[in-house]
Formats: structure tokens, C-alpha cells, sequence
């Protein structure tokens, strides 16, 4: 079992971290003040130093001894973060009541000190090849029975088991992270037990461009000021599993050569280091982006001959707007997953709530979605969420819409100068497209559902009322 060193001047958060580590599988002990930590230090030995990022004394102790160390900002203070990692940090997260990520950080900070003491990259070990995960196990992420999601679940399957790289494509909250594991689990190189391989998910916007050829490619001790050891890139540490590369279309263009040759040639180079030294890894890419790489490419901010490489499997992932039938089933979902986790006592959605959230045009898809569920389950004042615990940017707080009732008459107001059938059907059929677009934003997909007729025909009805 692993030990953690957590030091924390706040007893509260000192405990929260601890038991989350605990939980987690590690033994965690708390300390108050650094000096008292630099005492245990000399004392007892530790995996990984999780401590203030302003005052990281024990630091170069804590290295001496064989220690990882994870340095703890203030909420949104990324500048602290990078001055920590380049006294010697290995990484830094936000100090907060969501332990989560800190529990990830010390993952990654003890799996790379294991692949630098084995002189391996991580997951090394040849996975069985006859390891595949259960697909009904391996899809569970990917809820709706909507033709567009069926669709996506079998190319997945058809697709997971080959080396292929794959590219994803889908807008922001859609899932792709969740393609990506799954597409990880149902291949052959996913293995389990022992034999189970890396699965190593790099956000490419999340990383600041000057750490992130480090991050990626790994540096030689020496290699720059605050290179004070040999270390591992992700790359080489998802060695024989998967990289999924995320935000793709952020990767500066020095680094999109280096990847190219990740790509053609299975070869790493380490930051620092000469050619004759590169790394030969096996690796499967899987990248995405919420952005047209074509546009990326036309703008010169993007390689064509990458975007070649990447783009031999594309998965498309459907927005949420475009799969509206799968709404109910995914709320449900994530009413039940906030009752269980925040143990609240809310168990079902009124059915005026469900047609309300079926004609939002969820920009932000389904992490949009669950974060209103979230919030409306919490904010629920009985055991059914209703049109008042939906936020009012659903429109739940207007006044309930009055039955339809379009004008008929001509637009002189003399209900005697026409009795036209054509023409009176023609102005109410564009009342109602002007009702629908405005009950869904503008979103002419939806409007066009609600409206039962084609998009192809909504459009051509638009041009032909001449509505904006």
C-alpha cells in the first residue's frame, strides 16, 4: 500500500483529503504545519508530499527520499501551480471539497514513479489477447435508444478491436472522453488483471503550451533549469494501451511534427534527448476535437499530413439537440446518479419537467444536462422534480403558454374581405413555425420535430415566410 503525505494547515480539508485517499487505497497521514512534515520526512518514507504550493521547503527533501509531489493552489490560481511545478512539483491541483481530482493526481504522480524505478513504461506487461471487456459493460456510458446512438455503439464495437487510430468529432459535452475509454476497453490491447494496459487521457487545452511538450514527449534531466530528473512522457507511459488525445486542434505546431512521428514511425524522443536515443513505444491514438480540423488546416494553424494521419476512423458523436428521444431516459439516468451520491430523497421527474427539458436545445449536451439535473434534484422541494426546480434559463419560470390560437384574419383586419382557406391555412401554418422556433431558441432541428415535417421543408418555409 502506498503512503501519502498530506499537509494541510486547514483540519477540515486535511480530513476530507485524507479519507479520500483512503478510500481510494491509500494509507494517508495528515500533518498541520511543514516543519512537523519536514520532521516525518527524515523519519519515514512516503509514495507521494501533497503540500501548499507556497510552501514547498519539503520539496527537495521529499525528492531526495524517492517522493512524488502533488502541490496543493488556491482555486483557479494556475500561475501558483506552474511556479510549484517548476520548483520541482510534479503536479498541482486546487485545494477544495471536491478531492477527486487530488485522488487522480497522486494515481498519476505514483504510476509515474513506478515506471521510472521498473526502468518500463507503465502497463508494459503484454495484455492477453484474448481479454476483451464485456461490450454491454463497456458501452454502459453510452445511454439512448435513438437511431444515431445505436448507430455509434456498433461502429464502436466493429472498430475497438483493430489498431486504427480514430478521431472523434462531436461538439463540446457530447461524450467523446467516454468513446475513447470504451473504444480502450472493448480492444485487444485493454487485457485485464496484471496483464491490463493504460488507458491515458491528455486534455491538450488544459495544459499550458510550455509544459505540454514535457507532459507529452518527457525530458532528460538537465533538459531545461527546473529539469531535475529523467522523466516519462504520457506517451510512453500509455505504452502498449491507448492515448486519447483530447482538444486536439489546441496542440501547438511544433508538437504536432513531434506527433506526426509518433504516428508514422511508433517512435518517442524525449525533451533533451539525440535522435540515436528514441523510445519505440506501441500505442493506439485515439484523438478528438469539438472544431473543424479542416478549418484548422485552411487557416494554416493545423497540419494537413496530421490531420491525414488522424483522421483514418472518424466516429461522428450525435449533439444532444439531434437525439431529443433519448432526453427522458438520460434524466432519469442522472436523477438517479445525484440521488445515490448525494443521498436525496427525490426519485422521479414530473412529466411537464421531462417535455420542458425534451425542447431545450442543451447547448452543452449531455454534461449540460446532467449538471441541471444535479441541480434541479438538489434544489427539489419534494420527491418529484417539477417545472420549479428547473433554473429559468429553461424557460421554467415563465407563465404556462396560452392554447395556440394563430390569427386568421387577413392582415387588413377585415375578416369579411377573405374567406380563402389556402391563405388563412398559409398565415397559421407560419404562426406555428414562428411559435416553434421561438419555444426551441431558434433551433431549427428541434422546431422542425416539434413541428412534425422534415428540416429540409422547415428551412425551405422559413425562406418562403421570410422569417429571420
Amino acid at each position: 500500500m502506498h503512503h501519502i503525505l498530506v499537509v494541510e494547515p486547514d483540519e477540515g480539508l486535511r480530513q476530507i483529503m485524507q479519507l479520500a485517499l483512503r478510500r481510494a487505497g491509500f494509507e494517508a497521514q495528515g500533518i498541520g504545519s511543514e516543519a512537523a512534515a519536514a520532521r516525518v520526512l527524515e523519519d519515514d518514507t512516503f509514495a507521494v508530499l501533497v503540500a501548499p504550493a507556497g510552501s514547498l521547503a519539503g520539496t527537495a527533501l521529499a525528492r531526495r527520499r524517492g517522493a512524488a509531489v502533488v502541490a496543493l493552489v488556491a482555486p483557479g490560481d494556475a500561475e501558483a501551480g506552474l511556479g510549484a511545478v517548476r520548483q520541482g512539483a510534479d503536479d498541482y491541483v486546487a485545494r477544495g471539497e471536491d478531492p477527486a481530482p487530488l485522488v487522480e493526481a497522486v494515481r498519476k504522480a505514483i504510476a509515474r514513479l513506478e515506471a521510472d524505478r521498473a526502468g518500463m513504461s507503465t502497463g508494459g506487461t503484454t495484455p492477453d489477447p484474448g481479454a476483451i471487456a464485456d461490450p454491454a459493460l463497456a458501452l454502459a456510458g453510452l445511454l439512448g435508444d435513438s437511431e444515431r446512438m445505436q448507430a455509434l455503439r456498433a461502429a464502436i464495437v466493429k472498430v475497438a478491436p483493430h489498431k486504427t487510430t480514430v478521431l472523434l468529432r462531436g461538439e463540446s459535452g457530447t461524450g467523446k472522453e467516454v468513446v475513447a475509454r470504451a473504444l480502450h476497453q472493448l480492444s485487444r490491447r485493454a487485457g485485464t488483471g496484471p496483464a491490463a494496459s493504460p488507458f491515458v487521457a491528455v486534455n491538450c487545452a488544459a495544459i499550458p503550451p510550455g509544459l505540454l511538450e514535457s507532459e507529452l514527449f518527457g525530458h532528460r534531466k538537465g533538459a531545461f533549469t527546473d529539469a531535475v530528473r529523467d522523466r516519462r512522457g504520457l506517451i510512453e507511459q500509455a505504452d502498449g494501451g491507448t492515448l486519447f488525445l483530447d482538444e486536439i486542434a489546441e496542440l501547438p505546431p511544433p508538437l504536432q511534427v513531434k506527433l506526426l512521428r509518433v504516428l508514422q514511425d511508433q517512435r518517442v524522443r524525449r525533451l533533451g534527448d539525440e535522435a540515436a536515443t528514441e523510445v519505440a513505444v506501441d500505442v493506439r491514438v485515439v484523438a478528438a476535437t469539438a472544431r473543424s480540423l479542416e478549418a484548422e488546416v485552411a487557416a494554416g494553424r493545423f497540419r494537413e499530413d496530421l490531420l491525414y494521419r488522424l483522421d483514418v476512423v472518424t466516429l461522428r458523436l450525435p449533439a444532444l439537440r439531434e437525439r431529443a428521444e433519448d432526453i427522458p431516459a438520460l434524466a432519469r439516468h442522472f436523477l438517479s446518479r445525484a440521488r445515490a451520491r448525494l443521498r436525496l430523497a427525490v426519485n422521479d421527474i414530473a412529466p411537464e419537467a421531462l417535455r420542458l427539458l425534451g425542447a431545450h436545445a442543451w447547448p452543452g449536451n449531455v454534461r449540460e444536462l446532467e449538471n441541471t439535473i444535479e441541480r434541479a434534484a438538489v434544489m427539489c422541494e419534494g420527491p418529484v422534480v417539477d417545472l420549479a426546480s428547473l433554473p429559468d434559463r429553461l424557460g421554467a419560470g415563465r407563465t404556462p403558454e396560452p392554447a395556440l390560437s394563430p390569427n386568421l384574419s387577413p392582415p387588413d383586419g377585415d375578416a369579411d374581405a377573405d374567406l380563402s382557406i389556402r391563405r388563412a391555412a398559409r398565415r397559421a401554418e407560419e404562426a406555428l413555425i414562428r411559435r416553434a422556433l421561438a419555444r426551441t431558441g431558434g433551433n431549427r432541428t428541434r422546431a422542425a420535430e416539434l413541428l412534425e415535417i422534415s428540416h429540409r421543408a422547415l428551412l425551405y418555409k422559413i425562406k418562403e415566410y421570410g422569417i429571420n
